[in-house]
């Protein structure tokens, strides 16, 4: 914790940076329990300590609060923007 009482990434444990790294990558539980070699329940439980320490309720705001998800400014999306990729066939 800082001074601030808020965390830091330097207040995580080795493992749950790991885990907050892959989950800004987009990973599921079940892909970072295998790029971990770990069980899946493992990375729930990172997961879910990960939320206490930020204080989120989300996947999504990890990334956010871990202060390492960023858009830049100067890029203007469509908002019917969709990448093909994200579609499975």
């Amino acid at each position: 914790m800082d001074a601030s009482g808020g965390y830091t990434p330097q207040n995580l444990s080795p493992r749950q940076g790991d885990v907050l790294k892959l989950i800004v990558r987009g990973l599921s539980n079940k892909e970072i329990a295998r790029s971990l070699n770990v069980a899946e329940g493992t990375v729930k439980i990172h997961v879910a300590a990960l939320f206490g320490k930020l204080g989120v309720h989300r996947r999504a705001a990890v990334a956010i609060a871990g202060g390492v998800l960023s858009v830049p400014t100067d890029v203007r999306y469509s908002a019917n923007t969709v990448q093909a990729s994200h579609y499975p066939r």
